[in-house]
């Protein structure tokens, strides 16, 4: 049978076709499909086409040659899977002689690879790159963070002071998310012009495609004046930028970021700033089928992400204008210590004058999808439990083992069947098979996993039975015997699937985890409680994560066609501390009062203004430092340099007006006459 992966040069045509492709490349040898829909493929073959297509002809396939797709063609394709890679030498080469495998670069280390193809294709593209590949980043869904509010965070205060006027002029806000309302009037100035300076939907590909990025269209705030004044005229704004929010989820974060308040019941944080927006590309069904999602819940893969963080990052460089950049979505799946590839980039970029960064812990702090525990000692064990609700057909979870332990894995079905001790071996994908359950389970072991060095274990089930399935851990090399494991979000899972005795800590999303993100969760601000779902900390390397909260429950926003709705989550809580950021780069870079303000003086001025529960101990998992207070924020910096200038003042008298000096230890001050 044809090996294709071991073919060097690998001749390919894109057919349209009728019947079993897939099934009659596998009989006939020579030939292998890559469906990119229920009509199309690329088909890989050896020897000649035409005896190719006689053969496919004779198990029932016809195939009719047409054009290879364009690059731009095949970003769009509904059925490529995005992978973010570090690269070094000629990847643009390297991915030549891959049928089904396209790349951008994205800088000097980074690019998007994309392939048509399942998770097996896609891993046998990532080995034949193996010569130029630094890694490829591990593809994880991210879904938005949505369960107030502004008057609690004491934003309200600065807009008309005369004291001290914010209002998030002269700052650009960043959103990743499902893109924006743009027609809708919170966003368009009082001259009809819009206060969005660009937006990037990565779904659609009839405008211009960003420079650097995997496709999409991008529209510039002239674009989207003109299709604002179209809609005033009469005429379809659509055919000028047909970018919507079909979610809704977008335009609610931007109204409570920077609604312009026409109807003061949703004025934003910041109703004066400038919005950027992303429009994430929805992840592919081939990545939703190898995690096992349970409905049809919207969700967006890391390079996706990544790419709208980037964006936006270089978008704020072009402008010239301080950026703060709320990231509305996050992931389960993860090591939790902020070395995943996105938190590695905002750490990167947060180091920039005028970039912060600004992300949810989420909504999975009662989730029951993580558990922990920990190894005494070599030969224990310690079992981890999973509920498999009846709908749960597939799954896909991770165990990870902080460093430098090693840890076995044996299984038990809901049977009783037991697989004993599967050795943790490098970088080697283990099948396991279940004869009464008829499932399949594949294990592979990741030691060290590249980002982290720790051993991370991922299991993928295919078929699953439901009922309580056992994951047995067994000690073979303990320092610190502590583990962590994780499902994806539960707005993926079937109702039913859990840990059992899981834990609510350590529940952060990522890229929440982030050293120099600023991690925001949420609490009930009309009763000063802690809430359930929000993301808890810490970090799995113990660092203090939230490092605020702010209120996040039942808060008034736009949503799609010019409504409103009432809205709670981990998203409102962020979204209130993304506007307070701009109101505080403001102050400090526009106005002149800090002008090398960046995210972690601008961190510091958020937590030194927190409130404190009475009784609670800070910091601690809950609320982190505190509860957002704007006026505390001021209050605080007013204190400083009040303090700072009286110390001043202090020292020039004692300057002036005194002598000091030493006889041995003893130091003497002498006033002088």
């Amino acid at each position: 049978m044809l090996n294709i992966e071991k073919v060097e040069v690998k001749p390919y045509v894109t057919v349209e076709y009728n019947g079993d492709i897939s099934g009659a490349t596998k009989k006939i040898g020579n030939a292998k499909a890559f469906i990119i829909d229920e009509n199309h493929a690329i088909l890989v073959y050896q020897g000649d086409i035409k005896e190719v297509a006689d053969k496919l002809f004779k198990e029932g396939v016809s195939i009719k040659i047409i054009p290879n797709l364009t690059d731009q063609q095949f970003f769009a394709l509904p059925q490529a899977t995005f992978a973010t890679i570090e690269y070094q030498g000629d990847v643009i080469s390297a991915v030549k002689n891959i049928p089904n495998a396209r790349v951008i670069i994205l800088d000097k280390k980074r690019a998007i690879l994309t392939v048509v193809g399942n998770a097996d294709d896609i891993q046998d593209v990532v080995n034949q790159l193996s010569d130029v590949l630094l890694y490829s980043v591990q593809t994880v869904l991210h879904t938005t963070c949505d369960i107030s509010p502004i008057e609690a965070s004491g934003a309200t205060t600065f807009h008309n002071s005369v004291y001290l006027p914010l209002d998030g002029r002269g700052v650009t806000v960043g959103i990743v998310d499902t893109g924006i309302d743009y027609l809708n009037e919170e966003f368009i100035n009082e001259d009809g012009t819009s206060r969005i300076v660009a937006l990037w939907d990565q779904i659609l590909n009839t405008g211009k495609k960003p420079e650097d990025s995997f496709g999409g269209s991008e529209y510039s705030n002239e674009d989207i004046n003109r299709a604002i004044q179209a809609k005033r005229n009469g005429e379809d704004p659509y055919k000028i930028v047909p970018s919507k929010d079909t979610d809704g989820h977008g335009t609610s974060m931007a109204s409570i970021i920077g609604a312009r308040g026409v109807n003061p019941d949703i004025i934003g944080v910041a109703p004066r700033c400038a919005l950027a927006i992303v429009k994430l590309y929805d992840a592919p069904n081939t990545v939703r089928d190898d995690f096992g999602v349970y409905g049809d819940r919207v969700a967006y893969s890391t390079s996706v992400t990544f790419s709208g963080i980037k964006y936006l990052y270089e978008l704020g460089i072009k402008l010239k204008t301080p950026i703060v950049i709320f990231v509305g979505v996050g992931a389960n799946i993860g090591p939790h210590n902020g070395l995943s590839f996105i938190e590695r980039y905002i750490d990167e970029i947060s180091k920039v004058r005028g970039i912060a960064a600004i992300v949810p812990t989420g909504n999975q702090g009662n989730s029951e999808t993580h558990v922990s525990g920990k190894i005494i000692k070599k030969g224990d064990t310690k079992n981890i439990e999973i509920k498999i609700g009846k709908e749960q057909i597939n799954i896909k979870f991770e165990i990870w083992i902080s460093k430098p332990d090693k840890f076995a894995l044996s299984i038990i079905s809901p049977s009783g069947e037991i697989i004993e001790r599967i050795p943790p071996t490098l970088e080697k994908r283990v099948e396991v098979k279940f004869l009464y359950e008829s499932t399949i389970l594949y294990v592979e072991y990741s030691i060290p996993e590249v980002l982290t060095g720790e051993e991370r274990i991922t299991i993928k089930g295919r078929n699953m039975r439901e009922g309580i399935w056992i994951f047995k851990l067994i000690g073979e090399l303990v320092i610190s015997g502590e583990y962590d494991s994780y499902l994806i979000q539960r707005e993926l899972l079937a109702p039913e699937t859990k840990f059992l005795n899981s834990d609510p800590y350590e529940t952060l999303t990522i890229p929440s985890t982030s050293a120099y993100a600023i991690t925001v969760g949420f609490y009930n601000q009309n009763n000063n409680s802690v809430v359930a779902e929000s993301g808890k900390g810490y970090t799995r390397d113990n660092r203090i994560k939230p490092d605020l909260v702010a209120g996040g429950i039942n808060a008034m926003a736009a949503t799609i066609g010019g409504a409103t709705r009432m809205i709670s989550g981990c998203s409102v809580a962020t979204a209130i501390v993304a506007g307070c950021s701009a109101l505080i780069f403001q102050w400090g870079i526009i106005n002149g009062n800090d002008t090398n303000l960046y995210s972690t003086k601008l961190k510091t001025y958020l937590i030194g203004g927190t409130i404190k529960r009475e009784g609670d101990i800070y910091p601690n998992r809950d609320f982190g430092y505190g509860i957002l207070n704007m006026k505390g924020i001021f209050d605080n910096i007013r204190l400083k340099l009040s303090n700072f200038e009286s110390n001043n003042i202090v020292s020039k008298k004692r300057l002036l007006n005194e002598e000091e000096y030493y006889i041995d230890n003893l130091f003497i001050r002498i006033p002088k006459l």
